[in-house]
């Protein structure tokens, strides 16, 4: 016996609010329709293996019974010629091999969402809510039961069941009166995706999740609320789309230095409600945040600003705070055509080289410019393995500094230096340096300044 899993209670995605299954979740997959064309194709495939299964009765059986019957008595003409026991072989053979097939399909096309036709033609067979295997009773043998009942009705009923029900299909799929009773859906794993191949299947999935999460976030506006100096307001000071850098407003830090478009920290000197900033770390420890917790602009991730990574061999860092009892000093926007800013080339592992311009710019698939991101380069990026978001990393110039800000990408980014990798939460700065790798997802790109 073949038992199934009752997968109803969970949650499935791609349905409408009355749990139909929506086409364009399935298309958004990169699923396709399976051609009218191959899956006759497939069917004749199978067909003519079971005449072939039916040659010993076609050949042997049926003209002996033919002969037989034109005698008086049957049963003795066959016993005479001496071809009883032939006879009886070669039917018995022709319905084993037949059944042993029958069922085999079944099996396969239960639990694999294949048969032999369907493997040689490039079709599978998925359950049309869920996108996953069919299932045995319902997907395979209560359609095959349908299938094989219009042949009660001679010609009618196949030219019916099979031929024209496809027609009838409101939702343009193909499916049949058989395909609504099993709740299949035939697709193309030729030129469209492959829904058993798991791991491109939970990358799309994940990328439809992100596509929809991206087109639907927004950020929030820099504007604070009017709240005296001295109880710790908020002060937005360097903001893009992958995050807001910012600094709490206290009287002693209002009155040392004024904060206007830098990412530098309130002086150590000067007590503050969020935690204060810590000196540049030394080789070997851990990493350093360089500026104060602040909040995150995008949708529910916790924003946390840029930090250092430990590094094996020394090597100065750009200054990122004046001394605690001198003035901030604004952030310089560098350009491409300042020629104390090095050049920034990614050097990617598929070849392409992405050079940074301006103040920053966006990598992605698709990637999206949001309010905050004025200024920034887009830089679409082909992925056919879909391992990389719409909107994945933003590549910022701050201050003589290159930032790296994961945008909430969905298979994550993360920066390797001396052989060590280091995640990027999303919403989380880290400054890159000169032979540093990037992981977007699958990709890996080497990081070149100068």
């Amino acid at each position: 016996m073949i038992w199934e899993i009752d997968d109803s209670a969970r949650a499935v995605e791609g349905l409408d609010g009355r749990g139909r299954p929506m086409p364009e979740y399935a298309a958004t997959l990169g699923l396709r329709r399976a051609p009218f064309g191959r899956r006759v194709l497939s069917t004749s495939i199978e067909l003519g293996i079971l005449l072939v299964l039916q040659l010993p009765v076609l050949l042997v059986t049926l003209p002996a019974l033919l002969s037989a019957t034109a005698s008086p008595d049957a049963a003795a003409a066959l016993a005479d010629t001496g071809r009883l026991g032939l006879v009886i072989a070669c039917g018995a053979a022709s319905a084993a091999l037949t059944t042993a097939f029958v069922v085999v399909q079944l099996v396969l096309h239960g639990r694999k969402g294949v048969t032999v036709g369907k493997a040689a033609t490039g079709i599978r067979s998925v359950n049309v809510r869920t996108l996953e295997r069919p299932g045995f009773w319902r997907g395979a043998v209560l359609r095959y039961l349908v299938l094989y009942g219009s042949f009660l009705v001679p010609l009618v009923g196949p030219v019916l069941v099979i031929a024209c029900s496809p027609l009838f299909d409101p939702e343009r799929r193909g499916r049949g009166w058989a395909d609504l009773a099993g709740a299949t859906w035939f697709v193309d794993a030729r030129d469209g995706l492959n829904p058993y191949d798991v791991k491109r299947m939970r990358i799309a999935r994940k990328t439809a999740a992100t596509d929809l999460a991206d087109e639907r976030s927004e950020l929030r506006s820099l504007a604070t609320s009017a709240t005296p100096p001295g109880t710790g307001a908020y002060i937005p000071v360097t903001r893009s789309s992958g995050g807001v850098v910012g600094a709490p407003r206290t009287d002693a830090y209002a009155a040392t230095a004024e904060v206007s478009g830098t990412d530098a920290a309130p002086p150590a000197s000067v007590s503050a409600p969020a935690p204060s900033p810590a000196a540049v770390a030394p080789a070997g420890a851990a990493p350093a945040a360089i500026a104060p917790t602040a909040p995150y602009s995008g949708p529910g991730i916790p924003w946390t600003p840029p930090r250092l990574l430990p590094d094996a061999s020394p090597a100065p860092a750009p200054a990122l705070a004046g001394p605690p009892d001198a003035p901030a000093t604004p952030a310089r926007q560098s350009s491409p055509a300042d020629p104390a800013t090095p050049g920034v080339v990614l050097e990617f592992d598929n070849g392409a080289r992405i050079a940074l311009a301006g103040s920053g710019i966006l990598i992605g698939r698709d990637p999206a410019a949001g309010p905050g991101d004025a200024g920034l380069a887009l830089v679409p990026l082909d992925d056919p393995s879909k391992s990389i978001s719409k909107t994945h990393l933003a590549l910022l110039r701050t201050d003589g500094s290159i930032i790296a800000i994961d945008r909430a990408s969905t298979n994550g980014s993360a920066v390797i230096r001396d052989g060590v990798e280091h995640a990027l939460p999303p919403g989380q700065g880290i400054a890159v340096r000169s032979g540093d790798t990037l992981l977007l997802g699958e990709r890996r790109a080497r990081v070149r300044i100068g």
